[in-house]
């Protein structure tokens, strides 16, 4: 059954220039109960935007400037959006990331700044169509698009980010995984799907490189 969401406004680029066109969504709250036995007991916000939705690792492929692995520094700063009257109306992050691999596009920095669609404070988790921040335990694969801020952008929101380990033959997506406690049913599914796609082609990427060196 497909269960891939398909838009028909023009895709929502999230990146530090063009929050702007967030400026009318609102934060609406969501179900905490699947967040509560994964992370914490704060509120979650959820808001929904325009973006490209894909089917395969090739479109993701397409869409990236950069493609990427490595860990989340654990720098990271709040960016806000603010409408005419000073009200944030959109909370996000600006997250440090160091590379460890390259896999599509060049990049001199082996440190870069990553934008990401969603936001945690004390209190409350805000999270645009259910993006999970990075955390520093993990390792993870990220596309990117580039900004002209010099900053990256996640791409296709929750579909341009995954966990990885190094053996990445083994890596299954479980029902109560971290990286998708704050999706619904049907972006599950899709992210689980794309994630296969994903893992296959890091290790068909890494048996190239295995080839080249030998």
């Amino acid at each position: 059954m497909n269960t891939t969401k398909t838009f028909k406004k023009p895709y929502f680029i999230f990146a530090l220039i063009a929050f702007s066109a967030l400026a009318c969504i609102l934060f609406i709250p969501k179900s905490i109960e699947a967040s509560e036995t994964v992370q914490s007991e704060k509120k979650v916000y959820s808001a929904h935007a325009d973006y490209p939705v894909v089917n395969t690792v090739n479109e993701l492929e397409e869409h990236a400037d950069l493609i990427v692995s490595g860990k989340y520094t654990g720098n990271r700063s709040a960016y806000f959006q603010t409408d005419d009257q000073g009200e944030v109306v959109v909370r996000a992050s600006k997250s440090e990331f160091q590379i460890e691999q390259i896999y599509k596009g060049n990049q001199p920095d082996s440190v870069i700044t990553v934008a990401e669609p969603a936001y945690e404070d004390e209190e409350a988790i805000y999270t645009i169509e259910g993006y999970n921040l990075m955390n520093t335990f993990d390792n993870y694969v990220l596309f990117l698009g580039a900004t002209e801020t010099g900053a990256y952008r996640i791409i296709g929101m929750y579909q341009g980010q995954y966990q990885i380990d190094s053996d990445l033959n083994t890596q299954s997506l479980t029902s109560n995984s971290i990286e998708t406690v704050h999706f619904e049913d049907e972006q599950k599914d899709h992210y689980s799907l794309l994630k296969e796609q994903v893992l296959d082609f890091l290790v068909e990427e890494s048996n190239q490189s295995d080839i080249i060196t030998e």
